[in-house]
């Protein structure tokens, strides 16, 4: 866990902080509120709205994010689920994301890297494109996946 990650770091507290540490708590901030914006930060129960439930409750998104089906991110005391997981279309999860989940934590990587790996460019696509915008294209952003969290250097 960073230090921008840490829930410490964004509370009060007694010692100072450096200024380092300030501007990379700031600049985590940033970044969530950028994605809430542009995608939506979802509580668990618009999740169980956007997934069609016929009575919305929170435990269906718990149960996803628990199995690795949706990414949750804590924000405050709880989850938040970005929007572009989910085709509001069809009432499902948008399929590429439980296959994504496994292939970030088999390279342990964290939810909130996933997210942030989808929502910056990229230069496996085109014009340095956000792997978020191929998400339908589950074979291209799975291959874009292991070369980012597989890839030796």
């Amino acid at each position: 866990m960073t230090a921008a990650e840490h829930p410490a770091a964004r509370t009060t507290s007694p010692m100072a902080v450096s200024p380092q540490t300030a501007r990379s708590v700031q600049a985590a901030e940033n970044i969530w509120r950028s994605i809430e914006r542009e995608f939506g930060m979802l509580s668990s129960m618009e999740v169980a709205e956007r997934l069609g439930s016929r009575k919305p409750n929170r435990s269906l998104a718990s149960g996803l994010r628990n199995d690795g089906s949706i990414v949750g991110i804590m924000r405050g005391n709880s989850y938040r689920f970005p929007g572009f997981q989910f085709d509001a279309d069809k009432a499902v999860v948008v399929p590429a994301m439980p296959k994504l989940i496994a292939l970030a934590r088999e390279n342990e990587r964290s939810d909130e890297g996933l997210v942030y790996w989808l929502t910056s460019p990229s230069s496996f696509f085109h014009e340095q494109d956000r792997p978020v915008y191929h998400l339908h294209e589950e074979d291209r952003v799975l291959a874009a996946a292991r070369d980012q969290f597989e890839g030796t250097w």
